[in-house]
């Protein structure tokens, strides 16, 4: 999200007063509900990470660990009450310690070394003593996490990037934020980033190493929103609120952010997030709107497709059907599967999109799944291929899963974790990988 807690509610609250009542029954093609584990309407539901058969499903009032390997209601190993909006997580194992690391940037007061499941926490009036940063977990018994450390960083963490920097047995964390006033040391117009340093076998020691400098001009050097790395070809792509750019991350901790590639689209309401295809020829950045109004009137809300070499710009696009008052496309991923280029997003009141762009130039949609509460449409805020199937967490309606329908629907790689903003590995899919690569599935059977 590019705003806080306030615009999250405005959202929720007009899509319950504006989209379809209790009676509404869910939509899809192409895809169908393998299963799911509500929770709401309570919660407000956010970011998704993965590791080995457990998935980490994070909210405003804390996280939700499931192990995937089991069945029904045993799926849920803890539903984990720490609250710091946004809660955006991802996770890292290291000689078989798995650590969990959590997004904060709505003042907390204590947050530092308290986990509060009280609400009244959030707060501006606790000054210095506010909280807002990064939070690291010991997370490996996953049915019992433990609270480490909080790194503060400079007006939170809105968003963060984990990069593993195991020659330095650590990893480092882009932590992406912008100046809303409510936290202390967050004055405009914060044009930068801070990285935190994890070291691997001590990350109670983590902290703050450097804050680069975002180079743009004056009225666009508040922040970025989101950054997503690709470690294979020393790339990051940074959505930074009204402009994208390209970093060369060569060495991560020094990232080239003052020679950045610039990306100026006046048809991009806010630069949300970013995937690259997995050879890394062509980058789809994501449009958040946040002018309150209809789809077909304003325009904003789609992807873009980029190529990476020259940013030119090839194509974009947007979803068929309404979607409410904010038509948005939000966290997504690319199936690592030969031959072609498909996207699994968020599309909030649009639900979970599957959308092929194997030609830039001519994105089209080839499955989608709209859910539904009981109080009207439901809205999604990350989507993500992992495994072969589609994990989605969404604002009110919690966690679904699902699997894709399509005639020979291909599951693709195989992966032991994802953190979806990082990228690691290069997939050029060889003629002879179109054969050998990845299993064919027809309406979710092997084919003969």
């Amino acid at each position: 999200m590019s705003s806080r807690v306030g615009y999250l509610l405005v959202l929720v609250c007009a899509a319950v007063l504006l989209l379809p009542g209790a009676g509404a029954a869910d939509v899809s093609s192409g895809m169908k509900i393998d299963w799911s584990y509500p929770e709401g309407p309570t919660r407000t539901h956010s970011d998704l990470a993965m590791w080995g058969n457990i998935v980490v499903a994070g909210n405003y009032d804390g996280f939700r660990v499931f192990d995937i390997s089991r069945t029904g209601t045993d799926r849920l190993l803890v539903n984990y009450l720490c609250r710091g909006p946004q809660n955006d997580v991802s996770l890292w194992e290291h000689n078989g310690r798995l650590l969990l690391f959590q997004s904060i940037d709505t003042p907390q007061t204590n947050g530092e070394t308290v986990c509060s499941q009280n609400r009244s926490s959030d707060t501006t009036a606790c000054g210095p003593a506010c909280f807002e940063g990064l939070r690291i977990f010991d997370l490996t018994d996953p049915a019992h996490p433990v609270y480490l450390k909080g790194v503060y960083t400079d007006c939170g963490s809105h968003t963060h990037t984990l990069i593993p920097d195991l020659g330095n047995n650590r990893l480092l964390f882009y932590v992406s934020s912008y100046p809303t006033q409510t936290g202390p040391r967050c004055a405009y117009p914060h044009a930068k980033i801070s990285i935190v340093s994890v070291p691997l076998d001590a990350p109670e020691t983590a902290s703050v190493i450097a804050q680069p400098t975002i180079s743009a001009p004056p009225y666009i050097g508040v922040g970025c929103h989101d950054i997503t790395v690709f470690l294979a070809i020393h790339k990051a792509a940074a959505s930074c609120l009204s402009e994208g750019q390209f970093w060369d991350i060569t060495d991560p901790a020094n990232p080239g952010t003052l020679n950045a590639v610039h990306i100026d689209n006046p048809s991009v309401n806010v630069w949300h997030s970013a995937e690259f295809t997995w050879d890394g020829q062509y980058v789809v950045f994501d449009d958040e709107d946040q002018t309150n109004g209809t789809c077909a009137a304003n325009g904003f809300g789609k992807i873009w497709i980029y190529r990476v070499s020259d940013a030119q710009l090839m194509s974009s696009f947007m979803i068929p059907r309404p979607q409410g008052i904010y038509c948005s496309v939000h966290n997504g991923n690319i199936i690592p599967v030969a031959g072609r280029y498909i996207l699994v997003a968020a599309w909030y009141g649009g639900g979970t999109s599957v959308v092929d762009f194997t030609d830039p130039t001519n994105p089209h949609e080839i499955a989608y799944y709209v859910g539904t509460t009981g109080r009207g449409r439901a809205d999604t805020w990350s989507s993500y291929w992992y495994n072969g199937k589609i994990y989605a967490n969404d604002i009110t309606r919690g966690l679904d899963v699902f699997n894709l329908v399509l005639p020979n629907a291909r599951y693709g790689e195989t992966w032991d974790h994802l953190n979806p903003q990082t990228q690691e590995d290069l997939y050029t899919f060889s003629p002879l990988a179109l054969l050998a690569f990845g299993a064919w599935r027809v309406n979710g059977a092997p084919a003969p």
